[in-house]
Order: C-alpha cells, then structure tokens, then sequence
C-alpha cells in the first residue's frame, strides 16, 4: 500500500479524516443526549415536540451546508492556484451571507414559531410544547448557521486541534446545560432548546476569538464583498444542501410505508437507526468531507495525479472501514438493539436494518467519492440530478413497489438498492460522454482540456539525486510544450534550486520520512507554472529572504535567484503542508 498511493496524498487525508469523523460523532452525541435528557425527564409531548422539530434542524443543516461546502471548494481552489488573498474574500463573503441569513431566520422562527409547528405536524396536544422548542431553538440559529463554516476555515488554516477541541465544548456544554435546565432551574422544553442553542453561541464565540487572536488566519473585511463570488459559492454548495433536504423527506415516507408493512417493530428498528446512525455514517461522512476539501485544492492546482491518487485512497481506505462496520452490524446488531430497549420482533427487524443499511456502505463510498470530484469540478447541475434519484426515486419505488413482494425487507434495502443505481447513472454518463464504454478512471472523471493529465508533469522526490534529473525532465517537458530556451532552462534551474534547498534542509530536520510533490503546467499564453508540495517543517522563503537581505549576500543564493528570475512565487501551508508556486 505504501507505493500504491502518493505519500503526501495519503498524509494529508490521514490527517483530515480523524477530524471529520470526529465532528460528525460530536453533532450526533449531542443529539442523542438531548433525546435522553427529554426522554427520561420531561413530557411524552415534550419527546415529540423534539421529534417534530426534527425536520427543522435537518433544513437548517442543510442551509449552513450551501455556505460550509461552497465556500470550502473555492477556497481550496484559491489555495490550489496560490492565490491565498481570495481566501479572505470567500471568508468575508461566507460570514455576510450567514449572518444576514441567521438574523432573518430568528425573526421568523420567532414570530411565526405557531404555524411552523403546525406545518411539521404538531397537533392541539403537541401545539404548546413544539412551539416553546421552537422559538428556544430560534435563539441560536445564527451560531447554528455559522459553525460549520467556521470548522471548514479552521482547517483549511490548518488548525486541525481548533477543529476538535470546538465540537467537545458543544457536546460538554450542551450536556451540562441542559442537565441544569430540567435539574435544579426545573425547566421545561423551552429552557432545553434555550440551553442548547446557548452552548452553540459558546462554541461559535470560542472559534471567533481563536481567529480575532490569530489575524495571520482569515479575517473579515466589507471590502471584500462580492456578489458574483457568493453566487459561485451558493451554486458550488447547493448539492449537498439539497441532498440533506431530499434525506429527511425520504426518510418521512420510509417511516410511513414501514409503519404500513412492517408495524412497530419496523418503526422502532428504524427509531433505533435514527438514534445510532452518526456512529455509523461517521466513517463514509467523514471519508467523503476529506476527499471534498483536498479535492478542491488538487483541481485548483491542475494536479490530476494527486487527484486520482486522492479517489483511490478515499476508496481504498473507506472500504476497509465499510469492512468494520458491516462486521459490527452482523455480530453486534442484536446487541444494539436491545441495547435500545427492543424486545420480540424488534430485534430482529433492527438487526436485519443495521446489517442492510450497512452493506450499503461500501457502494456509497463509490457515490461520495465520485460526487465529491464531480461537485468540485463544478458539475453541479449533475450531481442536482443524481441526489432525487438516490434520495427519492429509488427509496420511493422500493417502499411502494418492492415492498408488496419483498415485505419490509425491501424497505430496509433501499438503501443499497439507491446506491447501486446511482452509480450506474454516474457510468451509463460517463459512457455517453465518451461514446464508448468507460473503462478506467480517466473515463469515469471525462476531464475538460485544462484539466487534462497529458499537458501536465508530476513526479515525487524522495532523495537528493532525484532533484537533477527532475530539473532536466522539466526542462524538456517546457521545450516540448513551445516554451522558449531561455525559461524552459530558467524553470529548471528554479526546480532544482527550491527542491535542492528543500531536500538539504527540510528532508534532515526530523528523522521522519518526508516527500517532495513537484508540478508543472505551461498554460495557455505559455506562461510556466512550478508547484512544489512537500511535508517538511514551515518554510517561507520570502520570510527568509527578508531576514538576510541586508547580510552577507551569499547566504540564500537560492532563494534570492529564484525570485529575481521568477515573475511571481507564492507560499502557503495547504493542510499543513508546504506548497511553493512559482509563476514564469
């Protein structure tokens, strides 16, 4: 495996999984302790108002999804291309839509809070109880709203420990409060929704002083508004955001028609799904928001190596991790159950469910890898048509049509059944985009000339004398592709001085093992553009040039001739890596 896969690719989703699952584990423990905390201390209609209000955390989910998955693709894209002062103008134009979003959203949650619980069902006996969780949840929308957009920034800053430390202050606090509301304060729904949405203020206020302390991150500035930028972003994030909405509306038939097939026990076995579905869905969930976020920067740096060898992984890594869970749900399925509370029956529907929905697991790796590229790529109207047929059509057609032959089975495998067609969607098109069977992953990406891996050179370097034969294959790969003599030698030259000075000094700094990325892409005007990546320690060059300007000037020949020659030459950490573009 270790030569299968480009190292730093492998490094850089290693690093960002953990983070992902972790959030996705935090955002469901924490509702799992508001079902408990309800459950066993306030009213039967107090649990429902929580179940009714269900619908209405999924939509705001789903809108704060448009701006966290938008604004993390152009980010990534901007940091690809090394423009890293885009990234503050994403960031700017991020908050201004969330924060105008939130204040409307809390006036009218709050002023028609009655007819919204009647419109997700509350009846005369739930009426009271949805309304007051309604407007205590409406206090903390604007947080709501802007925190995982705020993960998203963090990350891409490189503060992976932010990233955890912000999802425990949430699951602590919400805890503590909400014990404190039906404890001692002897509150009702009102002060559990009130208690939750003050941990989330804790937690978005705890990520805004973070980045107020640390102005080299992103900062806000009205200067950067721009509205053809929050256009792109609303377009790139809107798939994500209508797959969340199209779940909970499939998941309100799937519990209506198994109430009808399979009676209560299919409907507790799909109560205790929804209860412990985070544990399971962590894993591809999280797969997929890795492969998202380093995707974007692959596509806006043109390296379709890097990207290929990011799918395979994602892939690769998440199978091994559908393995685990299928396991889980075979031999421990029971267990989960009644663990529940299931008894009789519903056991034994709950162990059927948990067995199918995860044998859906590794076909849905598949889906979220090739979505996430694709969503990347900008195939928004795509990945638009692909969700209805995975979150509607086939779920639909299985809970009506299958299940009058296959009972309520047929409604437990409409999950993988979903799946297995989407991906023979996402095939039958990339097959009528090449107009011949798609036989490998260049057929399957069907990528436009600006992306395409034949105008481009990438290699890997792992020792010294790698950086003098890379520097002449450069060479030749610029005189190949029209560039004059005089900058194809110059890009040589400025390949093998940065990646000579990075393997002399960064490869000897720790005894770890570590990687140079090197690519090169001569555009359109026949302008060159050099990028190398590699997992060393931090190294500005500009920084160092600044040091030594005024000292001996034979300190940092390097440094100093790559910049005089280069016409421009950018450096940022990408993930924690460092990535040095240099424009000819």
């Amino acid at each position: 495996m270790n030569k299968k896969f480009n190292r730093n690719v492998k490094e850089l989703f290693m690093k960002l999984l953990p983070v992902q699952i972790f959030l996705m584990l935090a955002s469901g423990v924490s509702g799992i302790v508001n079902g408990l905390i309800v459950g066993n201390n306030l009213s039967a209609t107090a649990m429902a108002a929580l179940g009714l209000t269900a619908p209405l955390s999924s939509l705001l989910a789903s809108l704060a999804t448009i701006v966290s998955g938008g604004s993390g693709i152009l980010c990534g894209k901007y940091m690809g291309r090394g423009e890293a002062r885009k990234v503050n103008a994403v960031f700017s134009n991020s908050m201004l839509v969330l924060f105008s979003s939130g204040v409307v959203l809390t006036i009218v949650f709050l002023l028609f809070s009655s007819p919204i619980a009647r419109i997700v069902g509350a009846n005369a006996e739930t009426l009271n109880d949805t309304v007051l969780f309604i407007q205590g949840t409406a206090i903390g929308i604007l947080p709501l709203l802007m925190m995982p957009c705020l993960m998203t920034f963090l990350q891409m800053c490189n503060k992976p420990t932010v990233s955890l430390i912000a999802p425990v202050i949430l699951a602590v606090s919400n805890a503590l409060l909400c014990l404190l509301a039906v404890g001692p304060m002897k509150g009702g729904v009102f002060m559990v929704a009130l208690a939750s949405s003050i941990s989330t203020f804790l937690t978005v206020g705890f990520m805004v002083v973070y980045l107020l302390m640390n102005k080299d991150l992103v900062r806000f500035d009205m200067k950067d508004m721009d509205m053809s930028m929050i256009k792109e972003m609303l377009i790139l994030g809107s798939p994500g955001s209508l797959a969340g909405i199209m779940y909970s509306t499939r998941n309100v038939f799937i519990n209506s028609h198994a109430s009808a097939v399979g009676g209560i026990s299919a409907v507790n076995a799909l109560a205790i799904l929804g209860s412990c579905d985070c544990f399971f869905d962590c894993l591809n969930v999280g797969a997929g928001s890795t492969l998202s976020m380093l995707a974007s920067v692959f596509i806006g740096e043109k390296d379709v190596r890097s990207l290929k060898d990011l799918m395979k992984f994602t892939i690769f890594t998440g199978l091994c991790m559908c393995a685990v869970k299928i396991c889980v749900a075979t031999f421990f399925g029971r267990n989960i159950a009644m663990l529940f509370g299931a008894k009789g029956a519903a056991i034994e529907s709950t162990w059927m469910l948990l067995f199918l929905y995860n044998l859906a697991a590794p076909f849905n790796i598949f889906t979220l890898t090739f979505m996430g590229v694709y969503q990347n790529l900008g195939r928004v109207t795509f990945c638009n048509m692909l969700y209805p047929v995975n979150c509607l059509i086939v779920p639909l057609f299985c809970c009506a049509v299958l299940s009058r032959v296959f009972g309520v089975n047929a409604i437990f495998a409409c999950y993988m059944i979903a799946e297995i067609v989407t991906l023979i969607c996402m095939y039958v098109y990339a097959c009528m985009k090449k107009k011949a069977l798609a036989k490998d992953l260049d057929d399957m990406l069907y990528l436009d000339k600006q992306l395409d891996a034949s105008s481009k050179y990438s290699i890997s370097i792992r020792e010294i004398p790698e950086v003098v034969n890379v520097a002449q294959r450069i060479q030749d790969y610029c005189l190949e592709n029209g560039v004059d003599k005089r900058r194809s030698m110059l890009a040589g030259l400025c390949m093998e001085e940065m990646a000579g000075n990075i393997v002399e000094h960064g490869f000897t700094k720790d005894n770890k093992s570590h990687t140079i990325d090197v690519f090169a892409c001569v555009e359109e005007d026949k302008s060159v553009r050099l990028r190398l990546r590699d997992n060393c320690v931090p190294f500005d060059p500009h920084s160092k040039l600044e040091m030594y300007e005024n000292d001996d000037p034979f300190k940092n020949v390097g440094i100093k001739l790559v910049s005089k020659i280069a016409k421009e030459m950018n450096y940022q950490t990408t993930f924690g890596m460092n990535v040095l573009n240099i424009t000819l």
